[in-house]
């Protein structure tokens, strides 16, 4: 009898507890407004992982190194790399990268792009580059690099090589110095252009790091290149309400200029933030720059150094939708302003189809808004920019090339392995270096994709459908129609 009494209490405990509860609500309060942000964080590799990878992973020691385990029926990790372009211009761009399973090797590759858009314009570009990890726990880069460029009444060759080493941090007695570097390179220019000739060797050195105090960081960058030489340092200190706070020191033999720098952040909504930098900086101007962005360029003088004091930026952005129901998957507004001291232009030659490079200093102020819709397999990405940039010493001219209002809109759908693609790029307001008005560009292209397999794509694309007037300099080769088919492929 007790037994079955018990039972019964047991039996009516249990549809008790499975009756729906009304519990009263929780309300969870604090006295910050500030709500954190949850970042993923990659758990340690271990070092089976690292060799794999051609990208240097740097991991605190105190972190355990993880044992490596084998998953049976995983897809073996691609250690090869190739890409081709050929486009209907006359142009064949490649890439080889091979990323070995070795202590010491990191990758080696190899690169070409050769270029024939009309008659006596032809360039060809080589280069070759390998990484490599030292026993010493630093990582060596090399590079070398050949362009050779022909065109009317003109011949251009530029050889050079590059050494460049980096270590995370090197002590030295009661110092500490994190993100330590040097550059070595050695360059050659030998330049024919009409009845000009110059001929050009130099040896450049380039060393960078930063010397860790126990209440501020000073940072050194110091340049000699071409017989020309710059000095940037900085000090940066830990300021309430700052993500950084530093004070900049440039000197490049003539403008000594001091210039403060800062990060300021604040989180205005989920996946959202407000921030206001300004990050001064020095940036040297290699031959090689201006040979590979513009190929037929004629290089009268020794390169200069680009000092950047007002490198002033006001961005508000989103990161993420508020929800998957959301159409608007992100969005930036941002406000740029640069005063660039000695930046590279360029402007007519002695020869009337080669242009040549000069510096002038130039101030920009860019307003740009952009934003991402949709989810799944479509999207439209939509970006406005209002550029507004000025010649300082010709009268606050303004600069050349540089459309004040442009526009691209670029649709996709992506329905695997297919990917379909169309933009719009158009640009409005632009002059040439003689400060006539150019005409509006409408660069309309298409592009069909798809996918062999996990590591490997092949497409199509169709450029300046409109065959619009796209040029980087008057007398250049304008970029015209253009059909260009590729293959991405890891192996």
């Amino acid at each position: 009898m007790k037994k079955l009494i018990l039972f019964l209490l047991l039996c009516v405990a249990a549809i008790l507890s499975a009756q729906i509860q009304v519990l009263p609500d929780i309300e969870v309060s604090g006295e910050s407004r500030v709500k954190i942000f949850l970042y993923k964080k990659a758990l340690p590799y271990s070092k089976d992982s690292l060799l794999r990878d051609s990208l240097r992973v740097y991991l605190p020691e105190s972190l355990p190194v993880r044992s490596s385990v084998s998953v049976p029926g995983a897809d073996p990790v691609p250690h090869q790399y190739i890409f081709a372009e050929a486009n209907s211009r006359l142009k064949l761009d490649a890439e080889y990268k091979y990323s070995p399973d070795h202590e010491s090797i990191s990758s080696l590759a190899l690169a070409m792009s050769l270029y024939a858009p009309k008659g006596n314009f032809i360039s060809n570009h080589f280069r070759g580059s390998g990484n490599f990890h030292m026993i010493s726990d630093e990582d060596v880069a090399l590079d070398l690099i050949f362009f050779n460029t022909e065109g009317k009444n003109m011949n251009s060759e530029y050889s050079a090589a590059e050494l460049y080493t980096f270590k995370d941090r090197f002590s030295f007695k009661h110092f500490d110095l994190k993100q330590v570097s040097h550059a070595i390179a050695i360059d050659l220019l030998d330049q024919r252009n009409k009845a000009l000739e110059r001929e050009h060797s130099s040896v450049n050195f380039t060393h960078r790091s930063i010397l860790d105090f126990k209440d501020f960081d000073w940072g050194n960058r110091i340049h000699f290149h071409a017989g020309r030489s710059s000095w940037h340092s900085f000090a940066e200190f830990d300021v309430p309400a700052f993500d950084k706070a530093s004070m900049h020191l440039m000197y490049d033999g003539h403008h000594f200029i001091p210039a403060p720098g800062f990060n300021w952040r604040y989180i205005t909504d989920y996946d959202q933030q407000f921030s206001i930098v300004n990050a001064p900086a020095v940036q040297i101007n290699p031959y090689a720059n201006s040979l590979r962005d513009y190929r037929w360029v004629y290089l009268p003088a020794k390169p200069k150094h680009t000092l950047i004091p007002l490198n002033f930026c006001i961005r508000l952005e989103d990161f993420l939708p508020v929800s998957k129901e959301s159409f608007l998957r992100g969005f930036a507004i941002a406000n740029d302003s640069q005063y660039r001291i000695n930046d590279v232009l360029m402007t007519d030659s002695n020869n009337p189809f080669i242009p040549k490079t000069y510096y002038d200093d130039v101030f920009t102020n860019t307003s740009t808004i952009q934003a991402s819709f949709g989810h799944g397999r479509v999207s439209f990405d939509q970006d406005l920019a209002l550029s507004l940039a000025y010649l300082a010493n010709q009268d606050w001219h303004r600069k050349p090339y540089n459309p004040i209002l442009q526009t691209t809109s670029s649709f996709c759908y992506n329905t695997y392995p297919y990917t379909f693609k169309a933009s719009l790029d158009q640009q409005y307001f632009m002059v040439d270096h003689m400060n006539q008005d150019m005409k509006e560009v409408f660069d309309l292209s298409f592009e069909g994709a798809y996918e062999l397999e996990r590591f490997s794509k092949v497409y199509l694309r169709c450029a300046n459908v409109l065959n619009s007037n796209i040029r980087q300099f008057n007398s250049l080769p304008r970029q015209g129609v253009s059909i260009q088919a590729g293959i991405y492929h890891r192996f």
